[in-house]
């Protein structure tokens, strides 16, 4: 069995294992290039990560509505080993208006990014798994 392989069987049983509806949902969306959360109908408030209920007052009535496809870089830093982007990868934290602060994968070199640069929604394939990563 090839990495990529491997990969995408050991992804697929932790989200079936360890996914709620909400999780599950998002990695359908992400897998057509798609990026949204959940918004709470009752207090209209988006949150991330995604959730089947609202995390500011509890409601169960949420809907999915698309993710800011801009940002500004909040910080970004490298591992030196990890499962997934390691070294030469960034990774980093994006602040999207309206929904806060994401973890996700910067695809730019380390030395050319900068505080507070702007970024935008990109797509990296990883084994077959389609994840978000932002690109200035």
């Amino acid at each position: 069995m090839e990495l990529s392989e491997i990969i995408k069987s050991y992804t697929q049983k932790a989200l079936e294992h360890y996914g709620d509806s909400a999780t599950k949902k998002f990695y359908e969306f992400l897998s057509n290039k798609e990026f949204k959360t959940t918004k709470c109908k009752k207090c209209e408030k988006p949150f991330f990560p995604p959730r089947p209920f609202c995390p500011h007052c509890l409601g169960e009535d949420i809907e999915w509505v698309d993710m800011p496809k801009k940002g500004k870089l909040y910080a970004f830093t490298q591992q030196e080993r990890s499962l997934r982007f390691g070294k030469p990868d960034v990774i980093g934290i994006v602040e999207l208006e309206g929904i806060g602060k994401i973890l996700t994968r910067i695809n730019a070199p380390f030395e050319s990014l900068k505080i507070g640069m702007e970024l935008h929604l990109d797509f990296i394939d990883v084994g077959g798994l389609i994840l978000h990563q932002f690109t200035p």
